[in-house]
């Protein structure tokens, strides 16, 4: 039987793909920029996953992805239009969190993120307006993302597994709390070495570089071994 060759990798953002600066921005490195190009020339399609709204995702990140989904999986970027996934009701949800006298980190087109230090105020404001049925709570390290029920990237990997057309293989790298169900989503789940460890004990493969060396390792595995991840200490 012949393998299935890897067709889409799908790559968490920050702390996966880029490493933050002492200057406390997100960067990736010229050289995975350069992988990245490999992996595109070679045929693989790129996906970008990230909690985050997009803002500190490179125009040269985007360039080469195939599709962005950003707040985790609830807004995409796809053929150049922005397509949202939310609930009929969800604005005047969010109307009843913005009312709250607590201050969001950031206020995306879909979902709000608050720092974890407002988990036990979040679940009050869920409680007293009944929304246990319409609102999720991801954790993602420091942060705590308010998102329509059922949202994650393991449902945002789906939703591009479809608008994409996959009918190979599916490899996910990822760090945070949030990306233990895109790895799970995925063929093969890989962690690098700066990861979580909730990440690592999901993941087929733990690398032991960090952020984008991680990357640039696994798809230059991918291309010298003809479109197949191959290392022998997957679990």
């Amino acid at each position: 039987m012949v393998e299935e060759k890897i067709e889409l990798v799908a790559l968490d953002y920050h702390g996966t793909l880029s490493f933050r600066k002492k200057s406390n921005i997100w960067s990736v490195s010229s050289d995975v920029v350069e992988t990245l190009l490999k992996a595109r020339k070679y045929g693989i399609k790129l996906a970008i996953v990230t909690s985050g709204s997009g803002k500190t995702v490179p125009g040269n990140i985007r360039s080469l992805s195939d599709i962005l989904a950003f707040e985790n999986g609830t807004v995409f970027i796809y053929n150049g239009k922005c397509l949202m996934y939310k609930p009929k009701e969800w604005n005047k949800i969010r109307e009843l969190f913005l009312a709250e006298n607590i201050r969001p980190k950031s206020i995306g087109k879909v979902v709000i993120v608050y720092g974890i230090t407002y988990s036990e105020k979040i679940r009050e404001i869920i409680l007293k307006h009944g929304l246990q049925d319409y609102v999720d709570i991801i954790r993602n390290v420091n942060r705590l993302v308010i998102a329509p029920k059922n949202s994650g990237k393991d449902l945002a990997l789906k939703r591009i597994k479809e608008m994409l057309n996959i009918k190979g293989k599916v490899l996910a790298l990822g760090d945070g709390e949030n990306d233990v169900a895109l790895l799970r989503e995925a063929d093969i789940g890989v962690a690098p070495a700066n990861a979580v460890e909730e990440v690592k004990k999901v993941a087929d493969y733990v690398c032991d570089k960090a952020n984008g060396e991680c990357v640039k390792e696994v798809i230059e595995n991918i291309i010298s071994h003809n479109g197949i991840f191959y290392f022998l200490n997957v679990k």
